[in-house]
């Protein structure tokens, strides 16, 4: 009779990419019944995939930090060694890191999902299995701030760490002070950052983890997020399905708004409005209006976020430096069948083809001085 396999699936930050690969850990275990699956995943995200059904152990790997692609090669030479000792039976790499930056196409979970070589069937929503201590912790938390006295509760996400809008602390709490003046509204700042409020309407989110952040979705009326982790813990299956207003920066890095997301993979958009400018006070009247009514706000502040493909000029450059011809090849074929040709496109890998040479001499340089 033949053994089990053993399975390895790399995804190793940042939460709302681990989440998105839950999905694929659930689509592994039905391409391969029965099979021992071990998660490879950053000490600091192993928490997002905490009592996952479809995971049968975690390998916590601290030796890769973010944006370093050294050490991510040599993790993944590592874990081919171990494969080849037969340690593992199959090994699929989802993290977007080194040549699979390729497969990305504006959409950060279609860039996973096509990292793993199989048809992805099973449902799509991340998986995400919260403990009863960690519900009765946000029931409590919801006792002791009175959430059920106000007619509307808005979990605010800011200080996001993927980089996707600056809404700093100062900011959010300047928006949470003037939508607060309404006695019906309570604001639940929600980051990393610890704040101290005299405010009753202004709740510190941040004494709550990201996996209780979803509990308390069941507590709130409505999302302003930034489409990081706490946007996509809400839309899990842990969380209750929120309306959302999300602030992003059309410019960021790496973009992945949510409407091409959901418009992606069939998810209603209905009840999502996009913001493109961080202003504060279109913020907050956008805020107010969705609450009177959504629909009508979202025809009056609804930001179209366009594909811009600037990602693919840093993407070109990155795999340049590592000679990774045939993955720029794949990168462009990809985008390809995704938008069609788009000279927009186009321009970007040829920017990214003549100015990589400038870009490396200046990267090293910087290093050198660095280190002196």
């Amino acid at each position: 009779m033949p053994r089990n396999k053993k399975i390895l699936l790399v995804q190793l930050f940042s939460n709302g990419d681990c989440l998105y690969a839950t999905t694929i850990a659930r689509q592994i275990k039905e391409d391969y019944p029965g099979c021992h699956l071990t998660w490879a995943i950053a000490g600091f995200c192993k928490s997002i995939i905490a009592n996952n059904p479809f995971v049968d152990e975690v390998m916590e790997v601290d030796s890769v930090e973010k944006n370093d692609e050294s050490a991510f090669r040599k993790f993944i030479k590592d874990i081919n060694k171990r494969k080849s000792a037969r340690e593992f039976d199959e090994v699929f790499i989802t993290h977007i890191s080194g040549k699979y930056q390729a497969y990305y196409d504006g959409s950060i979970r279609s860039t996973i999902f096509r990292a793993y070589p199989n048809p992805v069937k099973v449902p799509v929503q991340p998986v995400l299995r919260l403990f009863d201590e960690e519900k009765k912790k946000v029931e409590n938390f919801s006792l002791a701030h009175n959430l059920s006295w106000f007619k509307n509760v808005l979990l605010f996400e800011f200080a996001p760490l993927s980089g996707q809008a600056n809404i700093t602390k100062e900011l959010a709490v300047q928006i949470a002070e003037y939508l607060s003046v309404n006695k019906d509204v309570c604001v639940i700042l929600s980051s990393g950052n610890k704040l101290q409020h005299a405010n009753e309407n202004i709740i510190d989110g941040s004494l709550l983890t990201l996996r209780e952040t979803a509990a308390l979705t069941h507590y709130c009326t409505m999302l302003i997020g930034c489409s990081s982790g706490i946007t996509w813990v809400s839309t899990s299956d842990a969380a209750k399905e929120l309306p959302m207003i999300q602030i992003m920066n059309p410019e960021a890095n790496w973009l992945n708004p949510v409407s091409r997301d959901f418009k992606r993979f069939g998810f209603n958009t209905d009840s999502l409005i996009e913001l493109t400018t961080i202003d504060e006070k279109e913020i907050i009247n956008c805020i107010e209006d969705a609450i009177q009514g959504f629909k009508s706000a979202k025809e009056k502040y609804n930001h179209e976020i366009k594909m811009n493909f600037r990602t693919t000029r840093n993407i070109v450059y990155n795999l340049l430096c590592y000679f990774q011809f045939a993955a720029i090849r794949t990168h462009i074929i990809i985008n390809r069948q995704v938008y069609g040709n788009r000279i927009s496109f186009y321009y970007e890998v040829f920017m990214g083809l003549i100015t990589a040479p400038f870009k490396l001499i200046r990267n090293v340089f910087r290093k050198k001085i660095f280190k002196k």
